[in-house]
């Protein structure tokens, strides 16, 4: 008698079939994993260019901001400008000239009261502006766009000028009248406010006074015209060597690729 067997798979051909839908299980998670692995290395590389780009764009900013000097007197005209609108402001020579139409009568070293309160509020635009400027102040300063390079400020001298029309006074000349004038800005901006305890990295204090008469007129004027009697705030900086800036943009470059 013969016997006649189905269509079922032969033990042999079970087991192929088998192997075969586990090397494709195997392939499609190679395949999956390598995909993964190109996304993982695709976005890394995004973010290393992202980190180089911000240290690129630090470094460019730095170095097309130009003079520091010009930077920092920039930055604190614009901090006292709202309290005297009147103000000139020459980033090359770092001064800043406060109006003298503002602060003091003619021939006179006493403030007018409209001076004095306009010194009141130039005052809190300083405090306002010059912690990211200012060595005790600047750990405490936590928002300085405007000063990317730390920079720092040595002092801030008050100068006091006067026309060359000479003072009619036994034993006080423009000398004096000058030196007294920025005396008078010195106590009304300084004294008794927050400004008196900034010291600048050699823990000295920023502010000082000096006085010229009729010495240094504004560029450009007649010696004897009443744009000369004024005070100035000449800002000087703390010289900082090259390698120092340097070390910071390194240490940035460091800071951003971590």
């Amino acid at each position: 008698m013969w016997n006649f067997h189905g269509n079922g798979a032969s033990a042999g051909e079970t087991q192929t079939e088998s192997d075969g839908g586990y090397l494709a299980s195997a392939s499609d998670l190679m395949i999956g994993l390598l995909f993964v692995f190109i996304i993982l290395v695709v976005v890394l590389a995004l973010e290393q260019r992202r980190q180089q780009q911000v240290v690129e764009d630090q470094r460019a900013a730095i170095l097309r901001a130009g003079d520091p000097r010009g930077i920092v007197t920039t930055a604190i005209g614009k901090g006292i400008e709202a309290a005297l609108p009147g103000i000139r402001v020459d980033p090359e020579s770092g001064v800043i000239s406060l109006p003298e139409d503002v602060l003091f009568a003619l021939g006179s070293a006493e403030l007018t009261p409209q001076g004095r309160g306009a010194l009141a509020l130039a005052s809190q635009g300083l405090t306002g502006v010059l912690p990211c400027f200012v060595a005790s102040e600047l750990a405490h300063s936590r928002n300085c766009p405007d000063n990317r390079g730390g920079h720092q400020i040595e002092t801030i001298f008050i100068e006091g000028h006067t026309d060359s029309r000479p003072l009619r006074r036994n034993g006080y000349d423009n000398i004096n009248l000058s030196l007294d004038r920025a005396r008078a800005v010195q106590a009304a901006l300084v004294v008794g406010s927050a400004l008196d305890a900034y010291r600048n990295k050699a823990g000295q204090p920023l502010f000082s006074y000096s006085a010229y008469a009729d010495t240094r007129p504004l560029r450009g004027t007649d010696p004897s015209a009443g744009r000369n009697r004024r005070v100035d705030l000449r800002i000087v900086l703390t010289y900082r060597p090259i390698g120092e800036v340097l070390g910071e943009l390194m240490a940035l470059e460091e800071q951003v690729v971590r």
